[in-house]
């Protein structure tokens, strides 16, 4: 019998729905999350063109040379496709566009209180790389947290060397139980080692070169 060949998308619904099931005080949080970043996907219109429904774009790209123009042009494609679209790092950018939300680098989390009293039907992610900062996101509103990297991911070019440790499946069952918040698993991930982390207590995934 031939092993069932598993995409990105089957995984995270497969997490998703098994959040859900253990998390009945709520709903609604994307399964996947495409990271868009030119260097690593230079045309993301094609990635987002085949997202399915339970999928989601964060707009990162931070040193894109017309990162606005970029981000308003990927913005009307999600809206197209009527998935959330979320901006990093730029409150203002997002307001102007009309996003979903705002992705939060970790050292712009403690802006959330103020976001969420601004704009309380915006969805709000942010980065988190460590207990810490997780525990940290949990007290704060904020709805969901992306965990990196968990696996060596040329994102991070020292977790392919060994000089920078990843998460790997345990970093993220122990960041699970600490954690108040829904998480995302994010760095390395693709439709071969995600299966990993099937049963691990991540809401989701997100992923960059993962779509490829």
């Amino acid at each position: 019998m031939t092993e069932k060949i598993f995409t990105l998308a089957d995984i995270a619904n497969r997490l998703n729905q098994e959040y859900w099931q253990d998390h009945r005080n709520g709903q609604g949080l994307p399964a996947l999350f495409f990271v868009t970043d030119q260097q690593a996907i230079p045309h993301p219109e094609k990635i987002i063109s085949e997202l399915s429904q339970e999928a989601a774009v964060i707009f990162r790209d931070y040193d894109h040379p017309s990162r606005a123009a970029l981000c308003a042009e990927l913005a009307r494609l999600c809206r197209k496709k009527n998935i959330p679209f979320l901006v990093a790092g730029d409150i203002a950018l997002a307001e102007k566009l009309g996003a979903s939300g705002v992705h939060l680098p970790e050292i712009m989390m403690m802006q959330a209180d103020d976001i969420r009293r601004d704009y309380p039907h915006w969805i709000i992610t942010a980065a988190c790389h460590d207990l810490n900062s997780v525990r940290k996101a949990g007290n704060l509103p904020i709805d969901a947290a992306l965990i990196a990297p968990i696996f060596p991911t040329h994102s991070h070019a020292e977790t392919l060397t060994g000089e920078q440790k990843t998460l790997g499946l345990r970093g993220v069952q122990a960041m699970v139980k600490a954690s108040s918040l829904p998480l995302y698993g994010l760095g390395g991930i693709s439709s071969m080692n995600g299966r990993e982390l099937i049963g691990s207590g991540l809401v989701g995934l997100a992923a960059i070169r993962g779509f490829k």
